[in-house]
This record gives C-alpha cells, sequence and structure tokens, in this order.
C-alpha cells in the first residue's frame, strides 16, 4: 500500500548508523553552536513556542542546558532554520541522534523531554500522508501525552474549552523583556481558538457549531482588538513597518476567513467569495514581504497548507477577466514559496502535485476545446458579482487597515459597487473532502518547475 511506502528525504545520511554507537557516544553541542541555535530559536520560534527561555539553553547552571537530548532537539532546529556557517552536523544527523537518545530514555527530566520533542516541530521526516513514528503528529502526540501524565493540561485530559479550568495566558506569565512576544502569542492563542471552533464548524455546518455570521463576527472582533503594533501594515503599495511575527501572527486569521467563505463545488476548484479572495491576497503579499527579506525555512509545515489555501481562492479569482492578471501575479508568488517551502517540507510537495495535475488537467481541457466551445464559455465568463453574499457581514471590516493600495487585487474589489441583490452560498460541508481529493497523491515525479501562467484557464463559470 503506498501509505506505506515512506520515501526517504533527499538529505539523509546512509553513514548516520555509524555515528551513533556505544564507541561513538553522542557529543555536546560546543558552546558557539549553542548559542547560535539558542538565538535562532529566540529568533524565529520562541514567540510561537514560548517552552523555554534562551538563558535555559546556554547557561550551565541551567538544567536544560546539559541535556544531551535537548541540545540536538536544539541543533535540529538551528540547522533546518538558519545553518551556521562554522562546521556543523547536517539537521539529520541531529534527528537521529534525538530519536536514540529519546528512545534509550536518557533524559530523566519529564520538562526536558517534553521541550525537546516540542522543538522537533520545525522538521519533517516524511509526509503527513505516511504512516510512520517520524511525522510531526506522532511527536506533538508524545508530547501532549507526556505534558498529561505530569498534570500540565489539569482537568480534563482531552481539551474542550467549555469543560476546562486552564487559564488564557497573561502578560504577567511571561519575563519582562519578552512582553512584545507574549502580546503576539496570546494574540495567537486567542485565533486559534476561533480556529478550533472554525474546524468543527466546517465538518457540520449546524447550529450547535455556531453559525458562518457568528464565526465571522469573532474574527472581525479579534482582528479589531489588536494594538496598532500588531496591525499589518498594509495601507501602503510597500510595508513600511516590516515585523515579521506580526505577519505571522495573521496567517492563521486570514486562512481562516478564506476557508469560512469557500464551499466545496462540483467543479475541481472549490468556489471562494469575495472575502476569501481579499483574504488570499494578504496572504500572497505577506509571503512577497517574506521571501524579499531571505529565507522563510522558519516557517512551521502548516504553512504549506496556508500558501495552498490561498492558492485555491485566487485561481477562482482569476476565472474573471478583471481579476486575471493581478491574480496570476499573487499565485506566482505563493508558488514560489511553496518550491520553496518544499526543500524542507514532504506536505509542500504533496501540494505542489496537486496543484501541478489540476492546472495541467485545465491546460489540456482548454488546448483541446474548439471555438465554437471557446466562444460559448466566454459568455459564460464569471463576474465580479459572483464574489459577493448575502450573509449580513461587511467583508472590508476583516481588513480595517486596508486601502486600494493594499495589493491591485484590493484596488480592484474596494472600487467595485456590488449590486443590491447579492448570490447566496451554496454552503456545503465535504470542502476537506474535495481538499483530500485534490491532494492526496504520491509526489515522486513532482515537476518543480510549475508556473500559473504557463497554464491558461477555461473561460467558464464551469471549468471542466
Amino acid at each position: 500500500m503506498s501509505m506505506f511506502n515512506h520515501p526517504p528525504r533527499d538529505d539523509s545520511d546512509q553513514g548516520i548508523g555509524t555515528l551513533i554507537t556505544p564507541s561513538h557516544p553522542i557529543p555536546e553541542l560546543s558552546p558557539i553552536l549553542r548559542q547560535s541555535y539558542a538565538e535562532t530559536f529566540v529568533d524565529f520560534c520562541y514567540t510561537w513556542c514560548p517552552v523555554v527561555h534562551r538563558e535555559d539553553l546556554i547557561d550551565d547552571r541551567s538544567p536544560f542546558a546539559r541535556s544531551l537530548l535537548l541540545q540536538q532537539a536544539l541543533g535540529l532546529l538551528g540547522t533546518t532554520i538558519r545553518p551556521p556557517r562554522l562546521s556543523h552536523q547536517p539537521p539529520r544527523v541531529h534527528y537521529e541522534r534525538f530519536k536514540v537518545l529519546f528512545h534509550g530514555n536518557t533524559e530523566r527530566n519529564p520538562l526536558a523531554r517534553i521541550i525537546s520533542i516540542i522543538l522537533t516541530y520545525w522538521w519533517s521526516a516524511g509526509p503527513p500522508s505516511v504512516v510512520s513514528m517520524d511525522s510531526q503528529y506522532w511527536w506533538t502526540s508524545l508530547a501532549i501525552r507526556l505534558a498529561q501524565e505530569i498534570g500540565l493540561h489539569r482537568r480534563p485530559c482531552i481539551i474542550h474549552p467549555e469543560d476546562t479550568n486552564v487559564k488564557l495566558p497573561s502578560l504577567d506569565e511571561f519575563p519582562h523583556d519578552r512582553r512584545d512576544n507574549a502580546e503576539i502569542f496570546i494574540h495567537w492563542v486567542r485565533v486559534c481558538e476561533i480556529i478550533g471552533d472554525l474546524s468543527k464548524h466546517l465538518r457540520n455546518r449546524n447550529d450547535e457549531t455556531g453559525s458562518t455570521f457568528e464565526l465571522a463576527q469573532r474574527l472581525i472582533k479579534w482582528v479589531n482588538a489588536l494594538p496598532r503594533r500588531l496591525r499589518l501594515s498594509f495601507s501602503t503599495v510597500t510595508t513600511t513597518d516590516f515585523d515579521r511575527d506580526v505577519h505571522q501572527l495573521h496567517l492563521p486569521y486570514l486562512s481562516a476567513i478564506t476557508l469560512l467563505y469557500m464551499s466545496a463545488s462540483t467543479q475541481p476548484l472549490p468556489k471562494a467569495y469575495g472575502a476569501a479572495v481579499l483574504s488570499a491576497s494578504c496572504v500572497a503579499r505577506i509571503f512577497e514581504d517574506l521571501l524579499a527579506r531571505g529565507s522563510i525555512a522558519f516557517l512551521p509545515g502548516i504553512g504549506n497548507w496556508y500558501i495552498s489555501i490561498a492558492i485555491l481562492a485566487l485561481l477562482h479569482a482569476r476565472q474573471i477577466e478583471s481579476l486575471k492578471n493581478v491574480a496570476n501575479a499573487q499565485i506566482d508568488i505563493l508558488f514560489i514559496a511553496l518550491r520553496e517551502m518544499s526543500k524542507l517540507w514532504h506536505s509542500a510537495r504533496m501540494f505542489l502535485l496537486g496543484f501541478e495535475r489540476l492546472l495541467s488537467g485545465f491546460s489540456s481541457d482548454a488546448s483541446a476545446a474548439s471555438s465554437q466551445t471557446v466562444g460559448n464559455q466566454l459568455s459564460q465568463a464569471l463576474e465580479l458579482n459572483e464574489l459577493n453574499i448575502e450573509d449580513g457581514i461587511n467583508y472590508r471590516e476583516f481588513f480595517p487597515d486596508a486601502t486600494v493600495d493594499t495589493s491591485p487585487l484590493f484596488s480592484v474589489l474596494f472600487t467595485h459597487n456590488p449590486p443590491s441583490i447579492f448570490v447566496e452560498a451554496e454552503w456545503t460541508n465535504d470542502l476537506s473532502l474535495q481538499l483530500q481529493n485534490m491532494f492526496d497523491h504520491p509526489y515522486d515525479d513532482l515537476d518543480f518547475g510549475l508556473a500559473v501562467n504557463d497554464i491558461s484557464f477555461p473561460t467558464s463559470a464551469q471549468p471542466r
């Protein structure tokens, strides 16, 4: 079965086994590399994962600094996100050493063990579609179970917000010099709570899971509650006050809007409404800012999902003639990001192949169409009106600081006057199934040269 075929990473090292034997004990990290990796953790990961302080990673008086298990996890994270120019072991070596130490039960401190597992979140040893003891899901599950064993989750073990007595994090729980990071983390936890309810709603759209209107209102309330320094500075053509953490904070928020305003379709592409298209445009601008400033290796694997959801919404938008060119430009940016992510994440390769097959299918259909068919399709082309939805929400409220300069796509939609009669949303509860069918493919033959502008869609409201 294909799900049990676990392809190795391209950076696998066949000689790793000889490095981990009784005659070759696992060495400690050198002080200079340990400090470098600790700084990488603080610079790129601490905001989203405040589980250990920098001083505890480098001060030998700390119970964590001398932990071989934690050192290997830190080395794995550091060499994955920002590898040093000095001589160092590759990520795969750190990962194999980490596994030997973990399964050998060499670390007796339960907190050090849990922290070490959490730091492996920035590593992908295999695709998510393969049964494996090396996946993110496997290690995250272990961390959760170990945390439950020592009572970190209090009551109950299986978390439902309405049942739990665990309080949301507050600024008082963080060191004073980390207040800026803490503020971002707190708002991130709050939007994740909304996303949890959204995921239940998307699986089963009924009154018990909350209405689309209620979830939209909660998202709008969240973004308007952000302090000024945590808002996206997208009111001008270029980002003058770039903050990597603020950009990253908005990715789950924008993806939640896209999913909320995208519905499954009998066609290859899901249907995206105006709010979904604008959110996707913001995601593209975020990745444009990140790519312009160098590597995006610091992003966790969920970044692949954010990119892919945005691409789907923009692929729907590009079927509208007035949005085609501006949507294409942002789709190309997102494909660049996805290709960059594919260097580290198997899931990105899976998404790329799904898009390659989807777009190749469109290209084949378009080239095979007769001139008469094309003429008929032109009369059925999507129009801007079809992005509207009657749900009581003004989609501009999702983007309180956006202007016509946020992106060319914003310029078109913000100057468009919607008609008085809106298109009713065709909400369905099988969007996740459509996405699974689209992306659940083996990816060994993937062509990473994919460029969306090389492919023409049929100009039909119902692409084949």
